[in-house]
């Protein structure tokens, strides 16, 4: 699995703080943006989300990510995830300084599901997105449908996107990540398979990034200058008709020039291609299992065409972001397969200028000090995806740390 070592006598030390607008980072790792099952009911558990992020910052990871925190209670895709409102932020606070205190720094991802939620709290209602359309995860729970925002909902989403924002920094969040990719709002908006608007929103790729872009401007607006906003955002959709790698280089100009400071350049759509983001084998079978609802055992099953194993390689969305880095000039960040030391210093190599890791990291929180001590060069994950359906159980965890059966590669 690691891969030739082909790297520049300039080369970028992984282990190097790095300065991201006013930022110190202690190193060039990042902890993704990964799903954590730590807010039953949508309310932060202390205890185990601080728990879960202490660990990778004891561990060494210069910036925390904590996942998915919804800008208004419509946009969770279910019960059980944050809501960014001000009745969670002691909890959240609570969470940051955890990190803090080993040296670390944190973000928080502000998302928005758009069309594709089953929250039960839209039950009887029609989710929204950026066009009229169909709510696949929503069918067996009262929300097939999703209908087309009118304009002055865009500019209250906005407000709330800058809203949330605010919240974070009073939380003690050192950053944000705006999500813009994987099939969520943003993604929706940028997608032309999903975004079939004809007002200024819709059409040509430009028009298609306008609300994205004015969320991203109004968050500048509500954290200021000091705060560093990184965009997580897709190369490739990975399915037909979706954003492909010339449509996400005009999302990236444009990006660039209205100061976000960074971009994660990932792929996939949650909803149609769900595995192009994550390779390897699929996670469906053990995700139905540990459901506890019927339902929600319905919906899964439903979902298995949109979940089917993909192969996997180190630095799988490489060659794409090599196009895009050509285009644009601030600081790309690497998500995807990065499973050695070998590949972090590749893509540091080749163009990026920090990595960030999901799977690797939940397999061994304290990988990256791992690495700097000589004691790893692999992370030892087997990529096997069960740690995603382990969210739905008690929370995400590596199930090759608690002696249970996992897969192989090979099989």
């Amino acid at each position: 699995m690691t891969m030739p070592d082909t790297i520049s006598t300039d080369r970028i030390d992984p282990f190097s703080p790095w300065k991201l607008r006013t930022l110190e980072l202690p190193n060039r790792f990042i902890k993704a943006a990964t799903f954590e099952g730590h807010c039953k009911g949508g309310k932060p558990d202390r205890e185990g989300l601080g728990a879960f992020h202490e660990a990778f910052a004891a561990g060494g990871t210069g910036l925390c990510t904590v996942s998915y925190g919804s800008i208004e209670p419509g946009g969770r895709t279910f019960n059980d995830q944050m809501c960014l409102q001000d009745d969670i932020l002691d909890d959240l606070k609570e969470v940051t300084d955890r990190i803090h205190k080993h040296g670390a720094k944190t973000a928080i991802q502000l998302a928005h599901c758009g069309n594709s939620s089953k929250w039960s709290g839209w039950i009887g209602r029609r989710a929204r997105g950026p066009s009229n359309g169909f709510n696949a995860l929503g069918t067996f729970v009262g929300t097939p449908f999703a209908r087309a925002l009118k304009k002055p909902e865009l500019a209250e989403l906005t407000r709330q996107y800058r809203s949330a924002a605010e919240r974070a920094i009073k939380a003690g969040f050192d950053a944000v990540e705006l999500h813009m990719g994987h099939g969520y709002l943003l993604s929706q908006f940028l997608s032309p398979a999903v975004n079939k608007r004809k007002d200024e929103y819709g059409g040509c790729a430009e028009n298609r990034a306008r609300f994205p872009v004015e969320v991203l401007q109004a968050v500048r607006q509500g954290v200021g200058d000091a705060v560093p906003i990184i965009v997580k955002m897709n190369l490739r959709d990975g399915f037909r008709g979706g954003v492909e790698i010339k449509d996400s280089i005009v999302t990236a100009r444009l990006l660039e020039a209205n100061d976000a400071d960074a971009l994660v350049l990932s792929g996939g759509f949650s909803s149609k291609n769900a595995m192009y983001l994550f390779r390897g084998p699929t996670f469906v079978e053990e995700l139905i299992k540990v459901q506890r609802r019927k339902i929600d055992k319905l919906v899964y099953r439903m979902a298995r065409p949109v979940l089917k194993s993909q192969p996997f390689e180190e630095l799988y969305f490489l060659e794409l972001a090599k196009q895009l880095r050509t285009e644009v000039s601030l600081p790309l960040i690497c998500v995807g397969g990065v499973q050695s030391l070998s590949s972090v210093h590749r893509a540091l190599a080749e163009g990026y200028q920090a990595v960030q890791l999901g799977r690797a990291l939940i397999h061994d929180p304290a990988l990256v000090r791992h690495y700097q001590q000589g004691l790893k060069t692999e992370s030892g994950c087997t990529v096997c995806n069960l740690c995603v359906a382990e969210m739905d159980r008690d929370g995400v965890r590596c199930v090759l740390n608690d002696a249970l059966p996992a897969r192989t590669l090979t099989e």
